[in-house]
């Protein structure tokens, strides 16, 4: 990508985390889609998102916004790249199951699954995301990592700092290091050095394109209504919509 696009690009990602970071939530227009967590910015295969409004299922395509709560799934040889709102881009691999909780913005991104790898990279500097698993909870707040989920929990720290965490231990790892959690029961391992067949070059699979409209479009989806959130005296909350005319 050239630098012109991409200064274009970064731009954009960071004016939507100005939005949603000045307004409580941000959610879909349409009736019933929920809070918008991000967008495709490339597939490769057929990946597929069961939406949680709906309970259907429907093939994933470049452009195709995704909400709160929504699954995304990959088969075999299939991988799918998403621009959050909040300014993180994640790419998934293949095999993965992966519910997204929120995109970001005036609250961290964050996605779950028990079966799955994601590589994670910022669009700007401010951007977090944390990424939960039945195994441990792992909150980014470096520039790139890979984290894969199956029996064990595998987290790898390509640039910047990784927290990694569960009831019985915590480990913060940077550029260049590795952790695993064996497995329910057991603590983070000590982080140690990454050998160079251990970096990952699977994320490369999947070509992301027209990353500059697509966070535009993104930008407007966002803008198009906002939701409140509001705590009553009993400690229960209420969150109302407002869709913008």
């Amino acid at each position: 990508m050239e630098n012109g696009t991409w200064s274009k690009a970064l731009l954009a990602a960071a004016l939507i985390g100005t939005i949603l970071a000045s307004k409580p939530l941000l959610s879909g227009a349409a009736a019933g889609k929920g809070i918008v967590v991000g967008i495709v910015t490339g597939v490769t295969g057929k990946p597929e998102v069961t939406r949680i409004a709906t309970s259907k299922t429907e093939r994933l395509k470049n452009s195709v916004m995704v909400y709160e709560g929504d699954v995304v799934k990959t088969g075999k040889g299939e991988q799918v790249a998403v621009a959050l709102v909040g300014g993180v881009e994640v790419r998934i691999n293949e095999g993965s199951n992966f519910e997204m909780e929120s995109g970001g913005g005036r609250r961290e991104a964050s996605l779950m699954t028990k079966l799955g790898q994601i590589w994670t990279k910022r669009l700007h500097g401010m951007s977090t995301i944390r990424l939960r698993s039945n195994l441990a909870v792992c909150s980014v707040r470096g520039t790139e990592a890979d984290v894969d989920v199956d029996e064990r929990m595998t987290v790898k720290v390509y640039d910047g700092v990784v927290d990694i965490s569960n009831d019985l231990g915590r480990q913060s790892l940077i550029a260049g290091q590795i952790s695993q959690v064996a497995g329910p029961g057991a603590a983070p391992s000590a982080p140690r050095t990454l050998s160079q067949q251990e970096y990952g070059t699977w994320q490369n699979g999947v070509a992301v394109s027209d990353l500059d409209n697509n966070l535009q479009k993104l930008r407007k989806e966002a803008e198009k209504t906002k939701a409140v959130e509001i705590e009553m005296k009993d400690g229960k909350k209420i969150k109302m919509k407002f869709e913008k005319k």
